[in-house]
């Protein structure tokens, strides 16, 4: 790889680092926000969903988009939507202003996750894939653990407003790297074929250290269902449509059991008999052990087979769940367990879009990234009610982590699915998708 491509990759980790600073930003100005302009515990759930809408709205909608006009475009904008609208909900002074700036912010959130995630499996080598996708998703928990601190220093002495200026200003640092440093996909150069593609083309090659292109002499030629417009029946069409499924419901139920645990963890260790400090705190052993979780799978997966070691993890989250419900309430244990599941259940998020970066052909890569994002979101919105209905409903810790346990059965057997059907694919000569590299191996043989 290139210095460029490095670039490229630490340009996506650093806007991936902003995303998490900017998730958290409302949760993190809430407490004073609150109290403050009096909110009412309803609205403030109101505010925090409309962020949530709107990522799926990103997700499904306006991500795809950069398989039409490309990459560079839809990626700049959203970023610099991001730094408009968090720095102007920095000076909102109503409630209905808060509702629509989080509902952007949202969108422009949920577009950029789909196309960082496409950038960097493209720009990477395909040995440092994986690696470099683990590091990316890093920078997500890197960037809440940054904004928890930045808060914590402004909160209570310039107030809730400075957490928003902070988040605003790193993201027009990500704007003006990425008009200066992000180049368009070449792959979708290739693919598009304007008279200026080829020049494009070749500027990016020089920076990446390729050699020059006399013409597009090989055109990615586009089916006929891409060229009717239909990206989405391309992901649902002959091979494609069972994993497309299964990758779909191995989304949501995932996100389902993560957004669960990144909401309620805190209070069920609280309840569990933790102080509120301790219970706190746990946050930051939970994002050590997330961080080991995306590394552990960006560095065996292609050795293990992407799809194979994600059912894996699902499976072994499933487990852990288990574990944790029937746990004493010992502080150490407890916080063990968190750590240790929370490893599993990231780890498995990462091998979701490894998996998804590698089932997709380039020209519709943002479209798949986009549904399986999307589906996720809306996972994430479910999560957290089925959690508040369970502890509403008097369900003590061990049954409602077994519930979750049971839910987290879902997207293991999807995973072992999804990779029962590329190992199917490639005995038949179908494309070596999700599996190891011995079995790529013995394909060449």
């Amino acid at each position: 790889m290139s210095p460029y491509q490095y670039m490229v990759i630490a340009l996506c980790f650093l806007a991936n680092v902003t995303d998490g600073f900017d998730v958290v930003s409302l949760a993190l100005a809430a407490p004073v926000l609150s109290r403050e302009w009096t909110i009412d515990p309803a609205m403030m759930g109101a505010l925090f969903s409309a962020a949530a809408v709107g990522l799926t709205v990103g997700a499904f909608v306006v991500a795809p988009q950069a398989d039409r006009i490309g990459r560079r475009p839809v990626m700049i904008g959203a970023v610099a939507c991001l730094a408009l609208t968090l720095t102007v909900t920095g000076l909102a002074t109503a409630i209905w202003q808060l509702l629509v700036l989080r509902f952007v912010t949202g969108i422009a959130l949920g577009t950029l996750v789909v196309c960082l995630n496409t950038t960097v499996a493209e720009y990477a080598s395909r040995e440092r894939r994986n690696i470099c996708l683990a590091v990316l998703h890093m920078g997500f928990t890197l960037g809440m653990i940054l904004g928890s601190g930045i808060a914590a220093l402004v909160l209570e002495t310039i107030g809730w407003r400075s957490i928003f200026f902070a988040a605003g200003a790193l993201n027009f640092v990500v704007f003006f790297g990425a008009i200066f440093l992000l180049g368009e996909s070449p792959v979708f150069l290739a693919t598009r074929r304007r008279p200026s593609d080829l020049l494009k083309l070749n500027r990016i090659g020089d920076r990446m250290r390729i050699p020059s292109l006399a013409e597009l002499v090989s055109p990615i030629t586009q089916s006929a269902s891409e060229k009717a417009g239909g990206k989405m029946k391309l992901l649902l069409a002959g091979d494609l449509r069972q994993r497309t499924i299964l990758l779909w419901v191995a989304s949501l139920t995932y996100a389902i059991v993560g957004y669960f645990l990144m909401n309620w963890k805190p209070t069920i260790l609280n309840n569990a008999g933790l102080s509120p400090t301790l219970a706190a705190a746990s946050g930051m052993i939970t994002g050590a052990c997330g961080s080991l979780g995306h590394l552990a799978m960006g560095l065996w997966a292609r050795k293990a087979g992407e799809g194979r070691l994600t059912a894996i993890f699902f499976a072994c989250a499933a487990v852990t769940l288990v574990i944790f419900g029937l746990q004493p309430p010992n502080p150490i244990f407890l916080l063990a367990m968190a750590g240790i599941t929370t490893f599993f259940v990231v780890g498995a998020y990462t091998g979701i879009f490894l998996v998804t970066v590698i089932m997709y052909p380039p020209s519709v890569q943002n479209t798949g990234m986009g549904f399986v994002v999307g589906f996720g979101r809306i996972g994430a919105i479910i999560g957290p009610m089925i959690g508040g209905f369970l502890l509403s409903a008097g369900f003590d810790r061990m049954a409602t982590y077994f519930i979750f346990s049971a839910i987290a059965v879902i997207p293991a057997v999807t995973m072992h699915l999804a990779n029962r059907i590329a190992l199917r694919d490639l005995s038949s000569g179908g494309p070596a998708v999700g599996v190891s590299d011995d079995e790529r191996a013995a394909r060449a043989v």
